[in-house]
């Protein structure tokens, strides 16, 4: 495990108050350090080289290799040569600019998509073009071709579980709309009572529909969110087991503690020690596109 605490990176850096994405190509001579981000990513690897790890799990960047990342995931590159730099493609954007179905499908995402599509290379090459231009409709055209991006890895992958039953009307439009806020928040010290409000429903009715919906109580769908995000920490950084409860929502070390042992049969601190790789593992989509 690398001896280090992953950066945090904000969209406030990249996005302007009017336009939630960021394209450019960027070029890595040296090892880049661990970080996370608050937005998701497109990573297309034009030239060279390199091992990338996502959530503890290396695997081997090089030409056509595209990633989907999203605000949970944890990844750095190393072993990058000089002699032989990473060219990558970046698409940074926020889930703001899609439609709220496609929001809610990232969002029940268990892993980052990593893989070689070789579909995705034309829609990068168009979108970098355009991004550096001023033509009309620029803004429209670029959050087309992300969705874009984003349909064709999802048709291509696996499929992708849900704990969310689908159906229709409103009601299912209300748990989407929960879930997303869930998602978005689980880190803070959120309450049934806050989503609640949202979807402008009492916290008993809500909290009984949630149960109905998803198959698991609000506190456990919350509790299992804060886990996933816990596993990457203990695998991605040196913070401490006190600072991992608190990046990943919990109000105390002991009750995350504790809270770890009985989902995984292991202490956090055991769990380091033993280096665990099995434990929420990077979806591969390689050898199915």
């Amino acid at each position: 495990m690398d001896s280090n605490k992953p950066i945090k990176l904000t969209g406030s850096k990249y996005f302007d108050r009017d336009m939630f994405y960021d394209i450019i190509v960027h070029y890595v001579s040296q090892d880049y350090p661990l970080h996370w981000h608050d937005f998701y990513e497109f990573e297309y690897v034009q030239s060279g080289h390199a091992v990338q790890v996502i959530n503890g799990k290396e695997y081997d960047a090089v030409p056509g290799t595209a990633a989907l990342l999203s605000p949970v995931d944890f990844h750095c590159y190393k072993n990058v040569s000089p002699d032989d730099p990473l060219m990558i493609y970046n698409i940074k954007f926020s889930d703001l600019i899609l439609p709220t179905e496609l929001r809610t499908r990232l969002c029940t995402l268990r892993q980052p998509l990593y893989g070689l599509p070789q579909q995705v290379k034309p829609i990068f090459d168009r979108l970098h073009d355009e991004y550096n231009s001023d033509a009309y409709g620029r803004d429209q055209y670029i959050m087309a071709g992300i969705i874009q991006l984003i349909v064709l890895l999802l048709r291509n992958g696996r499929e992708v579980g849900s704990s969310v039953k689908t159906g229709e009307g409103r009601g299912h439009s209300l748990i989407q709309e929960a879930v997303l806020y869930i998602r978005n928040h689980y880190r803070s010290s959120i309450t049934v009572e806050e989503v609640a409000k949202v979807v402008h429903l009492t916290p008993n009715y809500f909290s009984e529909y949630f149960k109905k919906q998803t198959g698991v109580k609000f506190s456990s769908y919350v509790q299992k969110l804060r886990l996933e995000f816990a596993v990457s920490l203990l695998k991605m950084s040196d913070l401490s087991v006190k600072q991992v409860a608190d990046q990943s929502g919990f109000n105390s070390a002991a009750y995350f503690s504790n809270a770890f042992k009985d989902s995984f049969g292991i202490s956090p601190e055991q769990f380091r020690k033993s280096n665990l790789r099995t434990v929420s593992p990077v979806r591969s989509i390689e050898k199915e596109l």
